[in-house]
C-alpha cells in the first residue's frame, strides 16, 4: 500500500503539486472523490482549481491511484465510495474489455 501512496504522491508532484502541501491536496482529492467516484480528470480538474489548488492537474491514473489508496487507507477498507451503483468496481479495473459491435437490428 505505501508504494500505491507514493507513486500517488510522486504523480502529483509531477503534476505540479507543491510538495508541502500534499496532504491538504490529498484531503481535497478524497472528498472529491467520494462524493463522485466516477468523476472525469478535467472536472477533477476544474474542481481542485475551484477550491485553490490550481497548480495541481490530474490525470485518470492518478485519480485511479487516489481511489485506491483512500480505500485502502490503514491497512484495511474505507467505508466503500460505491454510492448504492457499484460503479466503483468498474473503474478500478484498468483491463481490456473488448465488446463486440451490435447490429440496430438487434436491439
Amino acid at each position: 500500500m505505501d508504494e500505491f501512496k507514493q507513486i500517488l504522491l510522486d504523480r502529483l508532484v509531477k503534476g505540479g503539486a507543491d510538495p508541502s502541501s500534499l496532504s491538504s491536496i490529498l484531503k481535497a482529492l478524497s472528498k472529491l472523490l467520494s462524493s463522485n467516484p466516477d468523476i472525469d480528470p478535467a472536472a477533477a480538474n476544474e474542481r481542485l482549481h475551484y477550491l485553490g489548488w490550481h497548480e495541481v492537474e490530474v490525470d485518470y491514473h492518478i485519480l485511479q491511484l487516489a481511489l485506491a489508496c483512500f480505500e485502502m487507507e490503514d491497512g484495511h477498507h474505507r467505508r466503500s465510495l460505491i454510492d448504492g451503483h457499484d460503479r466503483r468496481p468498474q473503474a478500478v479495473r484498468l483491463q481490456d474489455v473488448e465488446i463486440a459491435p451490435i447490429a440496430l437490428n438487434d436491439i
